[in-house]
């Protein structure tokens, strides 16, 4: 039987989980804001008909929204990484191949024996991941994955014309007239400086494109290119993606709710950046790596009132690590090096950004030792590492703050906000990951 990839692509994904929780939501329009409540980063289909655009300030249709009733939230990214995950298990149960592509979006590789096999399946993908998890998913399956985000998109359109949101588009009987009215800019892949080169030579559209002879492409755009023009053509060039590259840098950097000035600048940035080296440290030892260079830094944004500056500093760590202790106390080097609270001429600088970048990434095992670091024996490395573990997993199941570091803050350690934090006034509860935000059910 032929091998199809399957798109899975949950719809309106940011939305669809707020409305998971709060019914009051459904058939309104809901806008979902970024970090600190800047701009709009997700819509409903209502939000969209009213002709709220994506990324459009929030300080700038603050008023319209309110006027037209719009829902406004921010973003609650701890909700929305849990459903995703749970979204991706349920996939796991409807085929063994499974590439998880961005937190809203998957593929799939199926065999079907026909459209209509195929077709079925989409359909059953979609009931089995809306029963299971609340989420509304479009599936499109195609001989390649290039297809099968075409066929998606198609799907999109369908649904918006009272369609159902599940399509083969393998053999189906619009593809070429979809393919030939397809900008080429939104074909996967191709982006705005490629579309330009392609429009040159006469290839606007993704069929245009398509139908190229291989020379030209190779000579105007790039072999990567070519590839994509095999992959409408209906040969599969990008495999699924079954072990992700090896990581080379980790960064870990938040805006922060309001600008850090005065005599509180200095150590409301260690909080921060010792919090932001605890989870580089955690996401290290989740993907059993270790680093050997942090850099820190602290910025004003080149926005706003005041001065301007980006402070950074870089430590050489001695011994690769992934401990927390290690890299907080790095952390703080480099802070102490880069911090400076006025600009020569006496103004504060404002700060509204800190973070750390880890480099120099390799694996856990096998750390090659400093000649002139005294050595550290195996009961040691046994009792740090059993201790690392212990507070990953207790944070992992009762939450990110439950045991943390005395760096991180009097706030971090009593389960507040700290001061540094993003602004996110609008912010819905995570009920499915904290039991203090569990709805209380009530008796009529």
């Amino acid at each position: 039987m032929p091998r199809l990839f399957a798109l899975v692509d949950c719809a309106n994904f940011y939305v669809s989980c707020e409305r998971l929780f709060d019914p009051s939501l459904r058939r309104r329009p809901v806008v979902v804001l970024s970090n600190n409540d800047g701009c709009v980063i997700a819509r409903s289909e209502e939000a969209r008909r009213l002709g709220v655009p994506m990324g459009a300030p929030f300080f700038q249709w603050r008023r319209a929204l309110a006027r037209e009733g719009v829902a406004v939230l921010s973003s609650n990214y701890t909700l929305y990484a849990d459903l995703s995950r749970r979204v991706m298990e349920t996939l796991e149960t409807l085929a063994p191949d499974v590439e998880p592509y961005s937190i809203d979006e998957a593929f799939l590789v199926v065999q079907a024996a026909d459209p209509a096999a195929a077709e079925r399946f989409a359909h059953r993908v979609r009931r089995r991941v809306y029963r299971w998890t609340g989420i509304p998913v479009r599936v499109a399956l195609a001989e390649t994955k290039t297809l099968a985000k075409a066929g998606c998109a198609w799907a999109k359109g369908h649904e918006r014309a009272g369609g159902a949101p599940a399509v083969c588009f393998w053999r189906h009987p619009e593809r070429e007239a979809y393919l030939a009215g397809l900008p080429v800019e939104e074909v996967w892949g191709i982006a705005a400086r490629w579309g330009r080169r392609l429009r040159a030579l006469d290839a606007p559209t993704a069929a245009a494109f398509a139908a190229l002879p291989d020379r030209a492409i190779r000579r105007g755009l790039s072999v990567v290119a070519l590839r994509t023009a095999y992959e409408l053509r209906g040969t599969s060039c990008i495999p699924l993606d079954h072990a992700p590259p090896t990581r080379k840098s980790l960064v870990r950097s938040r805006s922060f709710g309001h600008a850090l000035a005065g005599e509180v600048a200095f150590p409301l940035l260690r909080e921060a950046l010792a919090t932001h080296a605890a989870r580089a440290a955690e996401k290290l030892r989740a993907e059993g790596l270790v680093a050997g260079v942090l850099q820190a830094f602290a910025t004003t944004k080149g926005h706003g009132r005041g001065p301007h500056r980006h402070g950074a500093a870089t430590v050489t760590l001695a011994r690769p690590t992934n401990r927390t202790p290690a890299l907080i106390t790095a952390a703080g080097a480099c802070l102490a090096r880069l911090f400076e609270a006025a600009a020569p001429d006496g103004r504060p600088y404002r700060y509204k950004k800190a973070g750390v970048m880890l480099t120099a990434l390799g694996p856990a095992e096998g750390v090659q030792d400093d000649l002139f670091l005294p050595p550290e024996t195996p009961a040691e490395a046994r009792s740090s590492a059993a201790l690392l573990a212990a507070v990953d997993r207790l944070n992992r199941r009762f939450g990110g703050r439950t045991v943390v570091y005395g760096a991180m803050g009097v706030g971090a350690r009593n389960g507040e906000a700290p001061a540094w934090a993003m602004a996110r006034r609008r912010m819905s509860p995570c009920v499915p990951t904290r039991w203090d935000a569990l709805p209380a059910a009530q008796a009529d």
